[in-house]
């Protein structure tokens, strides 16, 4: 956000706070709870929302200088984004062409990338480098190199095609809506620390409506993030693609004595991006995190990554610190009480209730609903 919107945004918050109030949808929503338990509903979000739509996986910080890399993993796919020597961001699935295993593990730079198994290598370009006992093998084509993607980072935002005949303009523009807003947040300047993958038995969607309301703070963050974040929230959609949701720290109200051009460049409190389909970018003063949800196997089951970034290299112990506290209460209080929704939805209940202090909750429920092709 540019500083008029981020002065516009802590204003909101501020009020909120004084009033303790937050935003509000206009009524009560019901959801009937068969669209967490049919098969042929899943099966439908699966392709429609995952493999024909762009993923975001990263930010463009990641793979910054040439010869860096990050490796991802979407929908069982491994992926490889690299920045080759020419500074043209690049994605292939990482699968050696000799018998498929994996070219790259973790992140980092290098000038060549090996795979452990029978040593071929490759260029940052995806261009076969070199393979032991050439002589073994006929002249080398265009099926020996690794097989590429769609990728962009337009946005500041890493964004793959998981097919690779998704048209490039699609990945470019999956964005486009909200785009505008990821300025000011130094995404092409973070540093990469670590992700988390967590397999969870639940629906996808409510896991991914975790991170869409505050309404559980004051229960099951009690003694978490609710001991430094306040749950006075406003929200905000994109074309009815994407939406946002901020909610301040404690003591936010206190900027309201001073004037505005004392107020700090970053919002102080998490601004949580929702795009679409399941993917969470949070923002804060110093790092940012992405929580992205997609399908499992089944209806009932879900794969969670949970990515770090820290946007000074020199404060990465204090990043990776609050990195893990955020995941300490991501896995052990959030992802719990998902696998019970399920459970307890599964044995029988016909509807859930998404109140009017839930709107993030509301939008997304009906963009999913909407968004679904026959």
């Amino acid at each position: 956000m540019n500083r008029a919107d981020t002065l516009a945004l802590m204003r909101r918050l501020i009020d909120r706070v004084t009033s303790n109030t937050i935003d509000e949808a206009p009524a009560m929503m019901t959801e009937n709870v068969a669209e967490f338990l049919c098969p042929q509903r899943f099966a439908r979000e699966r392709q429609q929302f995952f493999l024909d739509s762009p993923q975001v996986i990263g930010f463009a910080g990641e793979v910054k200088e040439p010869g860096s890399f990050i490796t991802s993993e979407a929908m069982g796919i491994p992926l490889l984004v690299t920045r080759d020597n020419h500074g043209q961001i690049r994605a292939f699935v990482n699968a050696c062409a000799h018998r498929g295993a994996r070219v790259a593990h973790g992140h980092g730079s290098k000038a060549r990338l090996t795979c452990k198994f029978h040593g071929w290598s490759y260029g940052m370009d995806g261009q076969l480098a070199g393979r032991p006992q050439e002589a073994c093998f006929d002249q080398p084509d265009r099926r020996c190199g690794l097989a590429p993607l769609p990728v962009s980072d337009r946005s500041g935002l890493i964004v793959v095609g998981l097919d690779p005949a998704m048209p490039q303009e699609k990945v470019d523009t999956h964005l486009a809506d909200i785009e505008q807003q990821f300025e000011g947040f130094g995404f092409r300047e973070m540093h990469s620390l670590e992700t988390r993958r967590f397999e969870v038995k639940a629906n996808w969607k409510l896991i991914a409506a975790l991170s869409y309301e505050s309404y559980h703070f004051a229960t099951l963050h009690r003694d978490t993030v609710a001991q430094w974040l306040r749950p006075n929230y406003v929200f905000d959609t994109f074309n009815h693609r994407h939406s946002r949701w901020s909610f301040p720290m404690k003591g936010i109200e206190k900027l309201a004595e001073k004037p505005q051009a004392e107020w700090p460049a970053a919002i102080p409190g998490a601004v949580s991006h929702a795009l679409f389909p399941g993917t969470v970018v949070i923002t804060n003063p110093e790092d940012a995190q992405i929580i992205r949800t997609e399908p499992g196997p089944t209806v009932d089951t879900a794969v969670v990554y949970y990515t770090g970034v820290c946007r000074h290299a020199e404060k990465m112990e204090d990043s990776r610190a609050a990195y893990a506290f955020g995941g300490l209460a991501f896995e052990t209080e959030d992802l719990p009480a998902a696998v019970e929704c399920q459970q307890g939805l599964a044995a029988g209940r016909e509807v859930l209730f998404i109140g009017r202090n839930e709107p993030v909750v509301q939008f997304w429920h009906r963009l999913w609903r909407e968004q679904l092709a026959d």
